[in-house]
């Protein structure tokens, strides 16, 4: 049988920084829709009757209840999507500046950046531009070259796509 899914969306929930809280992911095992659940979403199951705008349509607001409780109640009918650890996200950047003959220095400074701001992560980091979680972009941050960066990104989001335990058997989902 053969899903169709939105595979680019399955991806950036992989490669979605991990240190950050705001949005998880969840695959509904189904049909394969990807469901992202932001922090705010909660509100939506919750016994609080607070009144909380979602500003989602009824199906997007009963896919995030589904997605919410079959994780609370361990259901057997969503993946969580976990996100790829700092590790993973090293070894990806190490090896494309193995590959790579452009801007080896500026990378590897980038990437230097990167593991040091896991080590200690403060306002130094801030000012440079990096977020917690290790954002897969910040390794090009400051050259200022189209080309290198849309190559990083299709390598990345390649070896991403080789990791995503939900990415075998789905295709992508054309809108046309």
């Amino acid at each position: 049988m053969e899903y169709n899914t939105d595979i680019e969306f399955l991806i950036s929930a992989f490669a979605y920084p991990f240190a950050s809280m705001n949005e998880t992911f969840y695959l509904r095992k189904e049909d394969l829709k990807v469901i992202g659940v932001h922090i705010f979403d909660y509100s939506l199951v919750s016994e609080c009757k607070s009144e909380y705008e979602s500003g989602l349509t009824d199906e997007e607001e009963r896919d995030i209840k589904q997605a919410i409780i079959a994780h609370e109640k361990n259901y057997d009918t969503h993946l969580f999507i976990p996100r790829l650890s700092k590790e993973e996200r090293f070894e990806m950047m190490s090896k494309f500046i193995e590959l790579t003959d452009a801007y080896k220095s500026e990378l590897h400074e980038n990437l230097q950046a990167l593991i040091d701001s896991t080590k200690n992560y403060g306002i130094e980091c801030y000012k440079k531009g990096i977020k917690p979680g290790v954002e897969m972009e910040y390794l090009t941050n400051g050259i200022d070259d189209g080309e290198i960066k849309s190559l990083w990104t299709e390598f990345y989001r390649n070896k991403t796509n080789s990791h995503c335990p939900g990415c075998r058997g789905a295709t992508m989902h054309s809108s046309d």
